[in-house]
Order: structure tokens, then C-alpha cells, then sequence
């Protein structure tokens, strides 16, 4: 079950602090508590609040963030340019919350107000992915397939997929991406040898969707289709893999995947003569 922030119990008088969910896994969005939050400033503010949500776990000192969003400007103008964007951001986030300072300055340092709740997919995604791996190893299969699934189904595309040339997140992105076909290939190889043939399609599709060039994927697309009668996706399927392996990386498939194409092609042959 997917776990949403609890707001902190308010004193006496006071407002319990807004709760935030951010999605970064696919397309970016922010809700403080059931509200979304829209009126993005132009600039940098929103590119700030994603840096210091994914390391909110520490303050960012401001010339961190003056260096990154600002390189090669002069001090005093990144400087000027960061308040101001500082400033944009604390607007949007106040919209519904003006009472509440959401982001604070605090020794040369920016942060997100350790008060404020947040539940955030991708990090909930690593949660489940550890989680399972961990079941895994202890060899409590069924226990690992269900927090795999948890964390396959809060995958919803690259890790803030709109900022494509950002050079920060490209690691993160990376290994989020990384975990994801993972778990793919493990649920997938579980279903194969579970004859579970349809929801094993269903994974190494999703695998071959993020990576076409996926030899294993590719391969037990080959055997679901030749185990359930329909050699001839097979067949196609190899095809496929060969134009992608060609196309991506000028390479030729490996003898594992041309020895299994062999041997569907020469069933068929049996059954055609």
C-alpha cells in the first residue's frame, strides 16, 4: 500500500503543516494535501524546489544552487537571480498555505521546513525495490514478487523525465531506471518459470520498452510465444530483436539467442512436413 505523509499534530491553536506528494517518476506534479500546485514561477523556482525536495535529507548552501542554476554568472548577479526565484517559489507554495513557510534560510543554507510532510513516488519506489531485493535474498519468494509489483506500479516513466539535459539528475535517473528493469527482469523470469506466460509477455515488454536491445527479454518473449503454440511471434520476435540489436548497436544477436531461434524454427519445420 502506498504511504502518504501524516501531518504533524498541531498545538494548541495552530494549523497542522500542509502535507506534500510529488511525483518525479513520469510527468512532475506537486500537491499540498488534496490542492495542486500550478503557478509555477517562471525561471528557476521550480527547478530549485526539485533540487531541495531529492536533498531535503541536508540543507544546500546557496552557492551550491547559484553554481548549478546560474554558472559562469557573476556572484552578486546569481545571487540576485537566486532570491528572486527563491522568492517565486515561496509564493507558489504559499497559495494555499500562507500561514506556512515552506522553504527557510538558515546559515548560508536553503531547506525545506523539516516540519513539512512529504511523500515523494521515487523514493517510495526504492523503498519497495530494497524491501523486495531483501526478501529475496532470504529466499521468501512470494514476499519479493508482492514489493516488487509495489514498486513496478509507482513507476510511471524516467525520474523527472521534463528535465532531459539537466546534468544533476542524470545519475539519479539512471539508477532509478536501472532498479526498474531489474525488477522487470526478476518478475519476468519468475512468471517464466511458473508457465504464468501472459504476465511474463507483460513484463518483458515493459523491459524492452525502457531497453530495445534486451537480449534476455527478448528471449523469453520467444519462448512464452513458442510454448504457448503461436511460434510464428517466435519467430517475429527474434526478427525484431535482431533489427533492434542492428539499429541501436550495430551488433549481431548472441549464439544463445540465434541457438533458441534455431531450435523454434526447426519445431516448425517438423510440423510443416
Amino acid at each position: 500500500a502506498l504511504r502518504e505523509p501524516e501531518p504533524e499534530p498541531a498545538k494548541d491553536g495552530e494549523e497542522p503543516p500542509p502535507a506534500l506528494v510529488v511525483y518525479c517518476l513520469g510527468q512532475f506534479r506537486v500537491y499540498q494535501e488534496e490542492h495542486p500546485v500550478e503557478d509555477w514561477p517562471s525561471g528557476k523556482g521550480k527547478a530549485i524546489f526539485k533540487y531541495l525536495v531529492t536533498h531535503r535529507q541536508r540543507p544546500v548552501v546557496k552557492e551550491v544552487l547559484m553554481e548549478l542554476f546560474w554558472p559562469g554568472a557573476h556572484p552578486d548577479a546569481a545571487r540576485n537571480n537566486l532570491n528572486v526565484a527563491i522568492y517565486g517559489l515561496r509564493q507558489a507554495l504559499r497559495a494555499t498555505r500562507p500561514d506556512f513557510s515552506h522553504v527557510l534560510f538558515q546559515d548560508d543554507c536553503y531547506l525545506l521546513n523539516p516540519d513539512l510532510p512529504v511523500w515523494i513516488d521515487a523514493e517510495e519506489f526504492g523503498k519497495h525495490f530494497k524491501l523486495a531485493q531483501e526478501m529475496e535474498q532470504r529466499g521468501d519468494q512470494a514476499a519479493a514478487i508482492r514489493e516488487y509489483h509495489a514498486a513496478e506500479a509507482l513507476y510511471d516513466g524516467e525520474f523527472l523525465e521534463e528535465d532531459r539535459y539537466e546534468d544533476w539528475l542524470i545519475p539519479r535517473r539512471q539508477r532509478y531506471q536501472d532498479d526498474y528493469l531489474k525488477l522487470l527482469d526478476c518478475l519476468s523470469r519468475c512468471y517464466l518459470d511458473s508457465a504464468d506466460y501472459s504476465a511474463c509477455v507483460t513484463m518483458c515488454r515493459k523491459m524492452l520498452t525502457v531497453d530495445r536491445c534486451r537480449e534476455e527479454a527478448h528471449r523469453r518473449l520467444m519462448r512464452c510465444y513458442s510454448q504457448q503454440g503461436q511460434a510464428y511471434l517466435a519467430l517475429r520476435q527474434y526478427h525484431i530483436c535482431v533489427n533492434a540489436l542492428k539499429s541501436e548497436l550495430d551488433v549481431s544477436p548472441t549464439q544463445k539467442t540465434q541457438n533458441l531461434y534455431d531450435q523454434i524454427q526447426s519445431g516448425v519445420g517438423r510440423r510443416l512436413s
